[in-house]
């Protein structure tokens, strides 16, 4: 059966949309509809039907994926920028530690690595402060008068 123009939306709407439709995709909405009617442009109208059906859209969602732009970091000194990880919970150890405290100096890569009790900031922050800076000696002073 030749379908008109102006019927066109009218079969696609019961075909892709409707109750029988089930909103299959472009191959089997365009499998069902040859089954039964032609009309010019069949392929184009149902793929176009298709791609602004917006419950198929909701369903599927985003088709491209976006990625973070890499940053090139300038890192003058050791010490100058680091990068701070936890990661758990793991199981409790016998000093009650659950999580990893994973501290890495930008320049030098090195890393370090603290068990911790929870993940909290004031827990953070007592290890990054006694561990990390006195051990280290990063001093901010220093590094404020040389750059």
């Amino acid at each position: 059966m030749v379908v008109p123009k102006a019927k066109v939306p009218d079969v696609l709407q019961l075909y892709h949309s409707g109750c029988s439709g089930g909103h299959v995709g472009v191959k089997r909405t365009l499998l069902k509809i040859r089954e039964r009617f032609y009309w010019v442009h069949c392929r184009d109208d149902v793929e176009d039907w298709c791609c602004k059906c917006t419950s198929c859209a909701a369903v599927k969602g985003l088709q491209i994926r976006s990625r973070g732009a890499f940053k090139l970091y300038n890192v003058g000194a050791p010490w100058e920028r680091i990068a701070i990880d936890v990661a758990g919970p793991f199981p409790e150890s016998k000093n009650g530690h659950k999580y990893f405290m994973v501290v890495m100096d930008y320049f030098t890569k090195w890393p370090e690595v603290f068990a911790i009790p929870n993940q909290g900031a004031s827990t953070v922050a007592d290890k990054l402060v006694h561990e990390v800076f006195y051990c280290f000696e990063v001093d901010s002073q220093r590094s404020r008068k040389e750059f």
